[in-house]
């Protein structure tokens, strides 16, 4: 394998063309001047590309020019949509190498440039990985709208550093800025913690909406699984002085604009008592995450369950409210979120519940993403 600074060179004069100059420059040629998504020779590349970053999980291997053209010449003759191939390229194409591709391949690969601000703390006073976040950008504009993203691991693990969802970019090139923000898990401290973390977070993040150049009155939340649970929790009791804690100033409300919930738990209690056919995930005993979150099990401390459940603070005030989940799920069972959905229904309050068919509990990812930021557009740009 070669170098990092090579592989950025050995991506961008393939992506660009550039590689084939000596090699066929009949094809450079033609690269060079069909600048179309839907040209035959952009297919090509896009398939022959897509191939080789697969096999090689998305490095660059050292002979990457003659393994790429001999993978045009396998495809050559062969014929579909390279829509799909795109995507992958996209996908596996690293973020920073991604930022570095001129825009016109950023065009053709769905990406985007963007400004980033990467691990800062957001609680004053504490730079521990559980109270740093980081903002997504476009490179121009200001006052943007924000997605607010919290992540899952069952409260009790968080990603990488560097890990970013899969949608980032996506999301970016809408016009959004992007927030991951961390929080400290059930192992470091129990509930409410992780609420005192979410709204100074949320506070911090409006104090200093100029400076970060978003518009603090378009702000949405967006989680899955446990961060899916925690955005819930966050949305329905926006209002509710029993978790109205945290650091920053709190002359700033607590209200957004909008919240997706993807495969959320929405009551602990029954997630912890009612049985569940095929549920691959320990919810009751005392090792349990859920009872390291509520700092024993539930089925012992209802009260304190019953604090931590989005479905107890379920009104007519609250904010428009995503739900999507998988009818296979096995982690958390189906029958959390749509109690969810029906209990906001009954307090006519905003609700989308999306039910997916023969998904299980991995449905961050394909059409459900465009269904999120669809429902995004429609409540944070209009």
């Amino acid at each position: 394998m070669i170098k990092t600074t090579s592989n950025y060179k050995s991506v961008l004069c393939l992506l660009t063309g550039c590689l084939f100059l000596g090699g066929s420059p009949a094809l450079a040629q033609n690269s060079s001047s069909t600048t179309g998504a839907g040209s035959s020779i952009d297919d090509l590349l896009d398939r022959a590309t897509t191939k080789v970053f697969s096999k090689f999980k998305g490095k660059v291997p050292a002979d990457l020019k003659d393994k790429v053209m001999k993978e045009i010449n396998r495809q050559v003759g062969k014929q579909g949509d390279s829509s799909a191939l795109i995507d992958k390229v996209n996908a596996q194409l690293p973020e920073a190498i991604k930022n570095r591709l001129p825009d016109q391949v950023l065009s053709k690969l769905a990406g985007v440039k963007m400004n980033r601000m990467e691990g800062f703390s957001y609680w004053p006073g504490l730079t521990d990985q559980a109270h740093l976040m980081s903002l997504y950008k476009p490179a121009q504009g200001s006052n943007f709208p924000l997605i607010i993203y919290v992540h899952g691991g069952g409260w009790t693990s968080r990603p990488s550093a560097k890990s970013q969802p899969s949608w980032l970019g996506q999301a970016v090139k809408r016009g959004y800025a992007v927030c991951l923000v961390n929080y400290r898990l059930a192992q470091e401290s129990p509930f409410p913690a992780q609420m005192e973390d979410l709204n100074t977070a949320l506070r911090f993040i409006k104090a200093n909406a100029s400076r970060f150049d978003i518009d603090a009155g378009r702000i949405g939340l967006w989680g899955t699984s446990a961060g899916g649970h925690l955005v819930a929790l966050m949305g329905t009791s926006a209002r509710v002085s029993t978790l109205d804690m945290g650091a920053n100033d709190r002359s700033f409300s607590r209200d957004v604009k909008a919240v997706c919930d993807f495969c959320g738990p929405a009551d602990l209690y029954a997630l912890a008592t009612d049985t569940s056919p095929g549920r691959t995930w320990d919810t009751s005993s005392p090792v349990a995450s859920l009872s390291i979150f509520l700092s024993g099990p539930a089925t012992q401390n209802k009260a304190r369950a019953d604090m931590a459940s989005p479905v107890t603070y379920v009104s007519g005030l609250c904010p428009p409210i995503l739900i999507m989940h998988g009818k296979a799920d096995t982690i958390v069972p189906f029958s959390q979120s749509e109690k969810f959905a029906h209990a906001l229904q009954a307090r006519n309050a905003p609700v989308e519940f999306v039910a997916l068919d023969g998904q299980s509990h991995d449905i961050e990812k394909g059409g459900n993403i465009d269904t999120a930021l669809n429902f995004f557009d429609r409540r944070l740009k209009n």
